[in-house]
């Protein structure tokens, strides 16, 4: 096998199985959003941790109660999201805790930009896998 197929077919495996995960938690997200159920939440906890390169990153924790009276946190990062703050809370009734999101209206959009931001980088680079991918099989002296 040439070299060019071998790092395409890599590239392709690495990026293109992240780019899907991202893809499909979107596509869940926008699912809890578009048919799921909405509910008050809050903002209950917001703490930061500190990354080796000095940076800090902040990360939310959010409460709510499901309408047969479950109460549930998740954690889902929003920019501009105080400690106590009134959310709106999306979720499918199937799964409150795994597809819980305050995404949208009423809750805040940096969710859906960051998940947009990371599809289109890794699908850059799944394309660039396939680039490589089909130079290998078109030039098989390479």
């Amino acid at each position: 096998m040439n070299q060019a197929l071998t790092i395409g077919l890599l590239v392709l495996a690495a990026f293109g199985s992240f780019c899907g995960f991202l893809t499909w938690q979107l596509v869940s997200r926008l699912l809890s959003l578009f048919r799921g159920i909405s509910v008050q939440g809050r903002c209950v906890r917001r703490y930061s941790t500190e990354s080796s390169d000095n940076g800090t990153s902040w990360h939310h924790v959010y409460g709510f109660t499901t309408q047969d009276g479950q109460y549930v946190e998740f954690e889902e990062d929003a920019m501009f999201m105080a400690q106590g703050q009134t959310v709106t809370v999306h979720y499918r009734a199937s799964n409150p805790v795994r597809s819980a999101t305050v995404m949208g209206r009423g809750g805040a959009w940096s969710p859906l930009f960051g998940q947009l931001f990371g599809i289109f980088v890794t699908g850059m680079f799944t394309l660039l896998g396939v680039a490589f991918v089909w130079i290998g099989i078109s030039k098989p002296g390479l």
